[in-house]
């Protein structure tokens, strides 16, 4: 495929994608339900910085880092473009044009990994996959981690192909920014960054070592100032946020280790303890869920499966599409999306095999579903938190999809010649 009839192609299929996300702001967010979560804070931190407060919070004039920063810097920045308006509505059609830009570099990823056919097909499925253009409409961390997800996997890509400084420097920017969506992300550092430095065989072992250097001193520079600011503000040392107390004590207690929200999360556990200054509370919060956590040891093993299965969907898949913990997403879209995730799950791991056996590398597009399954069986299972492998999931999905269709092709023209197993598969 020509490089301009790609160019066209995936332009329309980014045109059609916001299209879709800027009508379903529109027309079926105002539906959404009156639940109180984490969107309220995201929304309220960035009207406020447009009013010349940095992170202040909701209904009291004490400083906050409940969730790390990037997030409401985004939906914020909207507010100094185009103005104040009362209500989310720009906001949220803030996060449509993110969520365009996640299908557009989608789309690039498939074409790094496997052709341009695998481009155009990653890049659709992640138009219309209800996965993808629910969390536009949403003022939540979803769709900016999808998309520093694909420019993660981009410049992995890039690292393993031309491991240069800018490369490694590209790579760790987009860890460090990663980590400013979603603190628990910075695992990214050490399970994509490191191992993509380091398998840059073509290089020299002391040459690696410099550019792994680089990108760690790269993530570091980027999340360097929001660290700053939390460990010169709060009284206990805070890093990204202080939002792992409340997230571990909602986590940990009695309603969340039997019973029908096994391995899930209690809003009334996590309301229990009281205080003013976050760092202290969170500090609390934390002692108050390891210690439950001693005391109820042997159901760990049981929680923690339990955890992963509401990550991945085995476990009660129609309660976590219910409106009580979907948070924000419509119960019809939360089922259609659990159905398109169940047909492209294998695709996926079909995937997989033919990226394996053509010879292309795909390890790192396996990697964030380790992380995301770690997270879940340490904190708390959600599907939301799948969000970064979703991306991964449709360029895993798009091979089988290519191949088949270039099968179809092939008996429609019997004399086609069939395509050689090369780096590209289109």
């Amino acid at each position: 495929m020509r490089e301009g009839r790609f160019a066209v192609g995936l332009g329309g299929v980014v045109l059609a994608a916001l299209v879709l996300r800027v009508g379903y702001v529109m027309v079926f967010t105002r539906h959404e339900n009156g639940k109180l979560y984490d969107s309220f804070w995201y929304g309220v931190t960035a009207n406020e910085l447009s009013q010349g407060h940095f992170f202040e919070a909701p209904f009291a004039n004490s400083s906050t880092a409940a969730h790390p920063p990037l997030t409401s810097l985004l939906i914020g920045g909207a507010s100094f473009i185009v103005g104040r308006h009362n209500g989310t509505t720009v906001q949220r059609l803030t996060m449509a044009v993110l969520g365009a830009a996640v299908v557009l570099f989608v789309g690039l990823l498939g074409r790094a990994v496997a052709g341009p056919w695998v481009g155009l097909t990653a890049a659709g499925l992640a138009a219309v996959a209800p996965n993808f253009w629910m969390p536009s409409g949403i003022l939540m961390s979803e769709t900016p981690a999808m998309l520093l997800m694909a420019l993660i996997l981009l410049a992995v890509v890039r690292v393993l192909r031309h491991p240069t400084v800018p490369s490694a420097l590209l790579l760790g920017a987009a860890c460090g920014a990663e980590a400013l969506v979603r603190a628990e992300l910075v695992l990214f550092v050490p399970f994509l960054l490191v191992p993509a430095v380091l398998l840059a065989r073509r290089l020299p072992f002391r040459r690696r070592c410099v550019l792994l250097a680089v990108g760690v001193v790269a993530s570091m520079a980027v999340v360097a100032p929001w660290v700053g600011r939390n460990l010169t503000t709060f009284e206990d040392p805070t890093y990204l946020s202080t939002g792992d107390g409340l997230a571990l004590l909602g986590a940990n207690c009695p309603q969340t280790y039997q019973g029908p929200y096994l391995g899930s999360w209690a809003l009334g556990c996590a309301a229990s303890i009281a205080g003013n200054e976050e760092s202290v509370v969170s500090t609390r919060d934390q002692h108050a869920a390891v210690e439950y956590i001693e005391h109820h040891a042997s159901r760990i093993p049981l929680v923690m499966v339990a955890r992963v299965g509401r990550l991945w969907d085995f476990y009660e898949p129609i309660q976590m599409a219910d409106a009580d913990v979907n948070e924000g997403r419509p119960v019809p879209a939360s089922l259609a999306g659990l159905g398109f995730y169940y047909v492209l799950l294998p695709l996926g791991m079909a995937g997989i095999v033919i990226l394996r056996r053509r010879r292309i590398r795909q390890w790192f597009l396996v990697v964030p579903a380790g992380v995301v399954t770690l997270v879940s069986a340490l904190v708390y299972g959600l599907v939301r938190f799948r969000a970064p492998f979703e991306v991964c999931l449709v360029v895993l999905a798009s091979p089988p999809l290519v191949l088949a269709a270039q099968a179809v092709g092939r008996r429609m023209r019997p004399d086609t010649p069939s395509a050689p197993a090369s780096e590209e598969i289109g």
